[in-house]
């Protein structure tokens, strides 16, 4: 099969997601091989329907492109690429990758998610993770449970701090809250995104038991979209 022409018209699936077997797919890896720039690498995750194949269209500036479901089930199985020109990098690459919704009750294997979410984690730049509605308790869970995903990943290196290691793989992460409508204070202060998502880290109970080590690499970022 040939490599479809950077750069892509369309997303093309990168990891094929068959009965829980993954398995690369023979043209996105010719298409990949064909890139002589720099390349900048942004997957997104979170839990199904929740609306991640429509905020990578717009990253891509497209009102078309990787596929919407109207359903109750996760609409993207694998994971997909798209790789474009970067808007605001001449000479860069941006290579979307929207993967599998997190928690589809649909699915036969369990172990899926989390090996798909383990690769978007090796393969990004940068990672975006998606929800709905406010950053509560419900929210830090379902958080802690997606950060768990990475026990798959073992690091091989010299030095003995477990932290060190994976500030080396795991990319800068962004969380993304759908449908967002409070408002950002705090009394009479008017709070930045960051400052919020800092204040709900900072006193939600439990959050003391959420091991992120992509949160310690990069300080995550908040994006609250209304």
């Amino acid at each position: 099969m040939d490599a479809p022409a950077l750069p892509m018209p369309a997303p093309l699936c990168l990891v094929t997601n068959k009965d829980g077997e993954l398995a690369l797919n023979p043209a996105a890896l010719a298409v990949l091989r064909g890139v002589t720039q720099p390349l900048v690498v942004v997957s997104i995750a979170g839990l199904y329907r929740t609306g991640k194949s429509f905020l990578m269209n717009r990253l891509a500036q497209k009102r078309t492109g990787f596929p919407l479901g109207a359903t109750v089930f996760a609409e993207t199985k694998g994971i997909w690429m798209w790789c474009l020109p970067h808007p605001r990098q001449p000479g860069v690459m941006l290579v979307l990758l929207d993967t599998e919704g997190l928690g589809d009750p649909k699915k036969d294997d369990d172990h899926s998610d989390a090996w798909i979410f383990t690769l978007a984690l090796l393969l990004s730049s940068t990672l975006v993770y998606n929800s709905i509605g406010t950053i509560d308790q419900r929210a830090l869970e379902q958080l802690r449970l997606v950060t768990e995903l990475s026990e798959h990943i073992r690091v091989r290196e010299k030095d003995d701090n477990p932290a060190s290691n994976f500030v080396g793989i795991f990319p800068g992460f962004v969380w993304t809250v759908r449908d967002f409508t409070l408002q950002l204070r705090a009394g009479e202060k008017t709070l930045s995104e960051d400052e919020y998502l800092e204040d709900v880290l900072r006193l939600q109970t439990g959050m003391a038991t959420i091991e992120c080590p992509q949160c310690h690499h990069a300080y995550p970022r908040l994006v609250a979209l209304c």
